[in-house]
């Protein structure tokens, strides 16, 4: 028969009290080394998760204080745009006061061509192109986009059809739907830090500023609800209610804000609702 085992304990007073002995079980005592075990082990998990809880509670803090930061830039952004079309549409009528055709390719202060003489985006891509077209070719199993000039340019300058910089297509544009998780409202153009970048197409400069995700980021207005967005900029060269010319430099291309390397995140909106940049830059045509 096999024999318990025990742990005589004596216990003496400092005192001439009596002394008193118990006697614990060595099962008992591993019982209470292990339960100490998983309660330290408790102790310390909860430290770590609590300590993971506080992060990501400080980290959703700052997520919600730089989204409504962003929804008051984009407040802003909109309070230009309406600044704008207010401005055109006191030109519009100080242009018929005046007697001034404003159909045709007149200059605002002598700069620029009026959004009116351009032609209509939904003809833009039925115009045969002439002369030295752009160019998309594969270069190191990549990519490189390429932008040449052509004719239409000069009838169309206000439509954001100029490759903004030359450079590797990294990431293309995505909607999300049954098949992709993820949204991608915009195109990568990979290029070395530093390389110019040129509006697009002309029109008003309404956001020259940082953000969060793109970083300095720059938003022109070409009328006829056009928008173009440029990301992740490295330096800002022009500022908010500048006018810009078609391939005018505009920024430096960087790695500002929420960006993996040196690109130019390019977007273009129309209506309110992201286009496919390669619908309107003639290098994609």
């Amino acid at each position: 028969m096999r024999r318990t085992k025990n742990i005589h304990v004596l216990i003496v007073p400092v005192d001439n009290a009596e002394p008193y002995s118990f006697r614990i079980k060595t099962t008992t005592i591993k019982a209470l080394i292990v339960l100490g075990s998983l309660l330290t082990v408790h102790i310390i998990l909860g430290f770590v998760f609590y300590w993971e809880f506080a992060e990501e509670y400080s980290y959703n803090k700052k997520l919600l204080k730089l989204n409504a930061q962003l929804q008051e830039d984009n407040k802003r952004v909109l309070a230009l745009a309406d600044q704008f079309y207010a401005l055109e549409e006191d030109y519009k009528k100080v242009s018929s006061l005046l007697g001034i055709d404003i159909e045709e390719k007149s200059q605002i202060g002598g700069r620029a061509k009026t959004i009116e003489s351009a032609l209509p985006f939904e003809n833009l891509l039925s115009v045969k192109k002439s002369g030295r077209k752009p160019k998309l070719y594969e270069k190191d199993g990549r990519f490189f986009l390429s932008s040449k000039k052509s004719k239409i340019h000069r009838y169309s300058e206000n439509i954001p059809t100029l490759l903004p910089v030359e450079g590797f297509l990294t990431l293309d544009f995505k909607i999300e739907d049954w098949f992709l998780s993820k949204t991608h409202t915009g195109i990568d153009i990979a290029a070395k830090k530093g390389s110019i970048i040129r509006a697009a197409g002309a029109g008003i400069i309404i956001f020259a500023n940082w953000t969060f995700d793109l970083g300095n980021l720059i938003i022109i207005d070409h009328g006829g609800g056009i928008f173009s967005w440029y990301g992740h900029n490295q330096r800002i060269l022009k500022g908010e209610k500048s006018y810009v010319k078609e391939g005018e430099p505009i920024a430096l291309l960087g790695t500002s804000g929420r960006s993996s390397g040196p690109h130019l995140h390019f977007e273009i909106w129309k209506d309110g609702i992201p286009i496919d940049p390669k619908e309107f830059i003639l290098a994609f045509q």
